[in-house]
C-alpha cells in the first residue's frame, strides 16, 4: 500500500498504531488520505487537519508522537516479542478483512497463514450464536457447518463456549477449513476448556487477534473481536441467540459492511432463539434447510483478488464440488477511454466491489477515483450495486 519498501511502510503502521487517540478508523482514513502511513508521518500538521475526525488537538498530539517516535525502532522491539503479525502493509494482510471501516491495523496469527489469503478466493461464512445453545442449536450448527466443509467454504468464528465451539469443532471433523478470532493473545486460551480446541485449530486452522501475546481476557475484548469475524466473512449466520447476545452485534457489523446476514428460524417459546427471529424480522435470510447457503453462496458476488499461488491452493485442500466458481473477468476497456478513466475501470469487475477496496488497490486520492467513477458512471461503463451504496461493477 504505497511506494516505500515494505518494511518501511510496515513500520509506519506499528508507529501509527501506537499513537494515542488513534483508533483503526482514523488510521484508515489516513492512509486512504495520504496514499500510504509512510507519507503521512512526513505532512505537515495542517495537511493532518484535513483527515475527517482529525481537530487541532489530536493533530498537535500526533506531530509530537512524530517527534518522540523513530518507526524502524518501534517495529524492531515489536518483532523482538516474539509474535508474528501482519499490518495491511503486509501482503498476507486479508484484502477482505481492510474493506471494513475499522481494520486492525495489527494483526497477530498463529497456524496455517495460507487461510488469510484464502477468505478472497474462497467464500468464508461466519458462524455465531449463544454460549448456551440447546440441542436444537447445537444440532443445526453442526448440519450447517458439515455442508460448508464439504464445499470448501471457511468457517470463521470467535473460539467461545456454544456455538461458536460447535462450528470449529464441526468444521475440523469435516476436514474442513475454518479460522478463530479470539478476544486474547492467539498464546492465551479462553476459555479454559478451549484450550484443546484451540491447538488443534493452530495445527490445521488459523488463530487470529488483533491483541499481541500474552493478552489475557478482558470484557471490552470481545465485542471489538467481533468486528474482524464479520469482516472475514462473506456472510454471517446466527445460528440460536437470544435478544441480548454478542452474536446479534456480529451479524449487525456485518450489515453494516454490506456482507449477508442468515439466521436460523426458531420457537417462539423459545428465550434463545428470539435474537435469530428478531433478525428474520429486520430482513436477515432465513436458514431454511442445511443446503441454503450453498445455494445462496454462489450468488453472493465473489471479490476479485489475486489467486492462490498453485501451491498454497493445493496446500489448503483439493476442490470437493464439481462446479468451482470463477471470479469474472473484465471486459476490455473503450479504446477512446483517457488513461486515468481506463485505470479505475480496469480494476473494476462484473463482481461489486467497493470503493475503499479501489483507493486502496489503486493507490490513489479518494476524491480522484470518485470523480472518475462518476464519469464511468455517466459513459454507462460501470454502475453502483444498489444505488447510493459506493459498491460498483462493471456494466
Amino acid at each position: 500500500m504505497g511506494d516505500e519498501p515494505l518494511t518501511t511502510e510496515r513500520a509506519y503502521w506499528v508507529a501509527w498504531a501506537q499513537a494515542k487517540g488513534m483508533g483503526p478508523v482514523l488510521l484508515k482514513r489516513l492512509h486512504s488520505h495520504f496514499g500510504s502511513l509512510a507519507t503521512a508521518w512526513q505532512a505537515e500538521e495542517s495537511a493532518l487537519l484535513e483527515v475527517e475526525g482529525i481537530g487541532l488537538l489530536l493533530a498537535a498530539q500526533m506531530s509530537e508522537h512524530r517527534q518522540r517516535t523513530n518507526p524502524d525502532d518501534v517495529l524492531s522491539h515489536h518483532e523482538e516479542q516474539g509474535a508474528n503479525f501482519w499490518t495491511p502493509a503486509d501482503p498476507d494482510y486479508p484484502a477482505l478483512l481492510y474493506e471494513i471501516t475499522d481494520p486492525p491495523p495489527l494483526l497477530y496469527y498463529k497456524g496455517r497463514t495460507e487461510l488469510a489469503q484464502a477468505v478472497q478466493t474462497m467464500p468464508s461464512v461466519a458462524m455465531v450464536g449463544t454460549r448456551e445453545p440447546s440441542a436444537y442449536g447445537q444440532r443445526w450448527t453442526r448440519r450447517i457447518v458439515q455442508q460448508l466443509a464439504s464445499h470448501d467454504v471457511i468457517v470463521v468464528s470467535g473460539l467461545a463456549s456454544g456455538i461458536d465451539r460447535y462450528a470449529h469443532s464441526q468444521a475440523l471433523d469435516s476436514k474442513g477449513l475454518t479460522i478463530a478470532v479470539l478476544g486474547t493473545g492467539v498464546d492465551h486460551s479462553y476459555p479454559w476448556e478451549n484450550r484443546a480446541l484451540q491447538a488443534r485449530i493452530a495445527k490445521e486452522g488459523l488463530l487470529l487477534s488483533e491483541h499481541p501475546n500474552n493478552t489475557p481476557p478482558d470484557r471490552t475484548h470481545f465485542p471489538r473481536r467481533n468486528r474482524i469475524i464479520a469482516g472475514l466473512s462473506r456472510a454471517t449466520v446466527v445460528t440460536e441467540a437470544p435478544l441480548r447476545s454478542g452474536a446479534l452485534i456480529t451479524a449487525r457489523l456485518a450489515n453494516d459492511y454490506g456482507r449477508e446476514v442468515y439466521a436460523l428460524p426458531g420457537s417462539l417459546d423459545s428465550p434463545s432463539s428470539l435474537g435469530c427471529l428478531d433478525l428474520i424480522r429486520q430482513g436477515a435470510q432465513m436458514i431454511w434447510d442445511d443446503t441454503t447457503l450453498i445455494r445462496d453462496l454462489g450468488q453472493i458476488p465473489q471479490l476479485d483478488a489475486p489467486p492462490l499461488s498453485a501451491q498454497s491452493a493445493t496446500a489448503l485442500t483439493a476442490p470437493k464440488s464439481a462446479n468451482p466458481q470463477v471470479l469474472p473477468v473484465p471486459t476490455a476497456a473503450p479504446a477512446d477511454l483517457p488513461s486515468d478513466l481506463a485505470t479505475v475501470l480496469a480494476a473494476v469487475t462484473t463482481a461489486p466491489i467497493t470503493l475503499d477496496y479501489l483507493v486502496q488497490t489503486l493507490n490513489r486520492p479518494t476524491g480522484d477515483i470518485l470523480s472518475s467513477l462518476l464519469h464511468l458512471e455517466l459513459e454507462g461503463l460501470v454502475t453502483q450495486t444498489p444505488p447510493g451504496s459506493h459498491r460498483y461493477q462493471r456494466c
